[in-house]
């Protein structure tokens, strides 16, 4: 009965939860569901990670190839990231096209990181080759709210991210991998996280699942970095003043909180790599 209430009454049942100032997953209004991160997940890619906000999963992984600078800017290479939701993640996407959520997602994502580390560091032959990294993040299970965890993945996989040593024939000038050389961390100017708020009757729930996503009237998503710069803010709701400060604070708070557990993840597994 409960479950048949909840499809033909969606809001009238998420209303029934709230009153009791719960979720109908049982978490508070202001609670969030577990994150989990694995970092190099991908023993194939320069970085990779997996990020689970509940059942909600993302795998992030970074491949690099040579490629030839842009005339504008012969000296720098590039950063290319997409995200792509399948239909094995979601039965309401569908073969073919991209979904208008990814290319969403894609420029939200290229938007974020075009500051995010000096891409003169990937330069390698001025005006002829330059590291061109393609950070590909795919939605194995949508549950809601995929953006935060594409974010959080993204930064993990690029935090990991090792470099290859390259070589250049001093005869022909070609670049080559060098696979004995020492492989060089990729340096980030700051590190991003995302926290959205879906917005239901006037109320912010944090985290939201993908039934009060479809619900929902409106979002606030904000990205904010490791120094507590807000990096990006998309918001698609009508809220009162001290609503949005409020909101904003809570993001704050739960942004700290996803970074700390971001570098203590991969600080951890730098430190068993350089004991091996």
């Amino acid at each position: 009965m409960a479950d048949d209430f909840k499809i033909a009454q969606p809001k009238q049942y998420q209303r029934l939860f709230l009153k009791d100032e719960v979720r109908p997953d049982g978490r508070a209004v202001t609670g969030c569901r577990e994150v989990k991160i694995h970092v190099n997940t991908v023993s194939s890619a320069l970085g990779s990670a997996m990020v689970c906000y509940g059942n909600t999963r993302v795998i992030a992984g970074v491949k690099g190839r040579f490629a030839e600078p842009t005339i504008n800017n012969p000296n720098s290479g590039y950063l290319d990231p997409n995200v792509m939701l399948p239909m094995l993640c979601n039965t309401k996407y569908r073969p073919g096209m991209p979904p208008d959520a990814a290319v969403s997602m894609s420029h939200k994502l290229s938007v974020l990181t075009t500051d995010i580390t000096d891409l003169m560091e990937l330069c390698i032959v001025p005006g002829k080759v330059a590291w061109c990294l393609y950070v590909d993040v795919v939605c194995v299970n949508d549950d809601g709210n995929v953006f935060d965890a594409a974010v959080l993945a993204l930064s993990a996989a690029l935090y990991n991210t090792r470099l290859p040593a390259t070589h250049v024939n001093e005869e022909t000038q070609l670049v080559s991998v060098d696979k004995e050389g020492e492989k060089t961390p990729l340096v980030m100017k700051f590190l991003p996280v995302a926290v959205t708020v879906s917005i239901f009757d006037g109320i912010s729930l944090p985290d939201p699942t993908e039934s009060e996503e479809d619900i929902q009237s409106g979002t606030v998503t904000c990205c904010i970095d490791d120094s507590s710069k807000i990096r990006a803010l998309w918001v698609a709701a009508t809220l009162a003043d001290d609503v949005m400060s409020a909101t904003l604070l809570y993001i704050q708070k739960r942004a700290a909180v996803l970074l700390s557990v971001l570098k203590k993840v991969s600080d951890r597994h730098n430190t068993s790599m350089s004991e091996t």
